[in-house]
């Protein structure tokens, strides 16, 4: 939650007051049906104070899924990774939960821990690169898309630029970015 920008947090503001007038509405709404000795419409008011919470709730998650999930990227980079090419990530395999389940093939890690974030079960391929395999990688024919923090985005632009003399910034979500080496 630290990571989003304070831009989302101010769009949540307008579902907080809808739903803050709306409890306070239909509570004393409520109020009133208690008052006249009318519990079941008072009890039917106090259960459409909380619709608005829910439908609140329901938008709020989705102003705020690209901060939880990778999903987004996942079906961004699946038409593109069809025709070949290789994903790979930067960060936790914690983190890269929602690319096992969207993404639909594997996908690589770099700047990891081999013997901590290695997945169970033998693989056919080598998921854990280095920088320098990384590098080899994107020099090759074959679409490569690096998925990093926007806060390493600038070190893998100097390091690419440095290298390749090009560096492509090809979408974002969340908190994360993606480079490629091709358009």
């Amino acid at each position: 939650l630290h990571q989003m920008p304070m831009s989302v947090w101010f769009t949540l503001r307008p579902l907080a007051v809808t739903v803050g007038v709306s409890v306070m509405l239909l509570s004393l709404v409520a109020l009133y049906f208690i008052f006249n000795r009318r519990e079941k419409l008072a009890a039917i008011a106090l259960a459409a104070a909380m619709i608005p919470a829910g439908l609140a709730m329901i938008e709020a998650v989705a102003r705020t899924a690209p901060y939880f999930s990778l999903a987004d990227l996942a079906r961004f980079l699946n038409p593109r990774l069809d025709s070949g090419g290789d994903a790979i990530f930067e960060g936790p395999l914690d983190d890269s939960s929602s690319l096992i389940f969207y993404l639909n093939r594997k996908f690589l890690f770099v700047n990891q821990n081999r013997h901590k974030e290695a997945p169970i079960g033998k693989t056919s391929i080598d998921l854990f690169l280095n920088e320098k395999a990384v590098l080899d990688k994107w020099a090759g024919r074959d679409a490569v898309y690096l998925i990093v923090e926007q806060s390493r985005a600038d070190y893998w632009k100097e390091l690419l630029s440095n290298r390749f003399h090009v560096y492509h910034q090809i979408t974002t979500s969340g908190t994360y970015v993606v480079l490629g080496n091709q358009l």
